[in-house]
């Protein structure tokens, strides 16, 4: 990746947005800490990311990543307790009113009958779910997201999105996550950022950067920007048409 210079205003949600390989992820993972840049520095709060400690990097950012390697039979609770390992000492145990937050957590996305279960033995996007429950138990300002919605049928894919939604106007939270659809980011952020190639296109408003030409470029595919009947915008490639 070279060229990469933005911000994200407090309290905002700001999609990720360009085609596979352009470093969504990659950028994400930087920004965490888990990757390094090769050069100049990320800041968390005036902060290089690079001088801090994992521990205190996870106190203040949560992660829902794309794909997870837990191969151990953790009960899907568990799973979401491990987002309160930060603000723990070593050894130390999570508390009844921890357990009930997770319980809480997984209610309000409609998963706490999974509590029980093991994290191997549930679907691909109920496991999605638990990772996503798992951050918002952190309770930390900022939320990176890798494609929240893969693995999500359309009627879930709105529930967690309108979740985080509500979830970062109630609590002041920004949010950065990646995203395929350009449709989704149009309804639910209120920053863009579209990459390709390793570098920024174009950064800013959702509706100043969500332009034909624009998305047409970074894609490579002609779209267009239609109006349903009932006002909302969507993206159309013109071969649909």
């Amino acid at each position: 990746m070279r060229n990469i210079s933005f911000s994200v205003p407090h309290g905002s949600i700001c999609g990720l947005l360009g085609p596979n390989g352009s470093g969504k992820t990659t950028l994400l993972g930087c920004i965490s800490g888990i990757k390094q840049p090769e050069s100049g520095s990320i800041l968390l709060n005036g902060k290089a990311v690079q001088k801090m400690t994992r521990k205190e990097i996870a106190r203040e950012i949560s992660v829902v990543p794309q794909q997870t390697g837990f191969i151990f039979p953790f009960k899907v609770l568990d799973m979401v307790l491990m987002g309160k390992a930060p603000v723990k000492e070593i050894w130390e145990t999570p508390s009844l009113a921890d357990r009930q937050e997770a319980l809480d957590v997984l209610e309000r996305l409609g998963i706490r009958e999974l509590a029980g279960r093991t994290f191997q033995q549930i679907s691909g996007g109920e496991k999605q779910m638990v990772l996503i429950a798992r951050a918002l138990v952190q309770n930390t300002k900022i939320m990176l997201l890798d494609e929240p919605t893969s693995h999500l049928d359309i009627k879930n894919q709105v529930l967690i999105l309108n979740l985080i939604k509500r979830v970062s106007f109630e609590n002041r939270i920004t949010v950065l996550m990646t995203l395929h659809d350009p449709n989704l980011a149009l309804h639910y952020c209120d920053q863009i950022i579209l990459l390709k190639n390793g570098e920024i296109m174009n950064q800013g408003d959702t509706g100043e950067v969500m332009q034909s030409q624009q998305l047409s470029n970074v894609y490579g595919l002609e779209v267009s920007l239609e109006v349903t009947s009932r006002g909302a915008k969507v993206v159309v490639p013109s071969c649909w048409q």
